[in-house]
């Protein structure tokens, strides 16, 4: 089977078990939301509606049969319909809109080498500058991810999951 067509089966069957539930976890992977949230960083989403989506949220949607995280930048109405413009904290430019019918939660909790805590609606001047490096120097980044991922190699603790969000 052609692995975009799975990718985009296991996408919606999360994406409906997080309407049915309400919560989910995901795992991380990327690198479009760095220094926020690292590739295996484990992610806990809560359903949200787009009328809820508030500037400085990291939300999870869904377009194209692929999961992306990233953070809201800012909300308008056009019509009857919400437009998300959101952008990864590494990237440098927004995303294209996200409909409101593309949204399917927030990034409630982030789980890394064993600790949790809630995403920042906002980013520190320090986590600003790193994620500027992080996103023009090529070789800063290989080596941030190359460290990281021997730092944290013990800490993931289940390889098997479902179904990873691209950040």
């Amino acid at each position: 089977m052609n692995p975009q067509i799975l990718e985009a089966g296991k996408c919606s069957l999360v994406a409906e078990a997080l309407r049915s539930w309400g919560v989910l976890k995901l795992r991380a992977k990327g690198v479009s939301m760095l220094p926020t949230v690292w590739p295996g960083d484990l992610l806990t989403i809560q359903s949200h509606r787009p009328a809820q989506a508030e500037p400085g949220e990291i939300v999870l949607y869904m377009r194209r049969g692929r999961f992306f995280i990233h953070r809201v930048v800012s909300k308008s109405l056009a019509g009857n319909e919400i437009f998300l413009t959101t952008r990864g904290d590494c990237l440098a430019e927004n995303d294209p809109p996200v409909r409101g019918r593309e949204l399917l939660g927030k990034i409630i909790e982030v789980e890394r080498a064993g600790s949790r805590f809630s995403p920042p609606r906002k980013l520190s001047r320090f986590r600003r500058m790193l994620a500027y490096v992080l996103r023009h120097w090529s070789l800063f980044r290989r080596a941030g991810l190359r460290l990281w991922a021997i730092r944290n190699r013990g800490h993931r603790q289940n390889e098997d999951t479902l179904v990873e969000a691209a950040t």
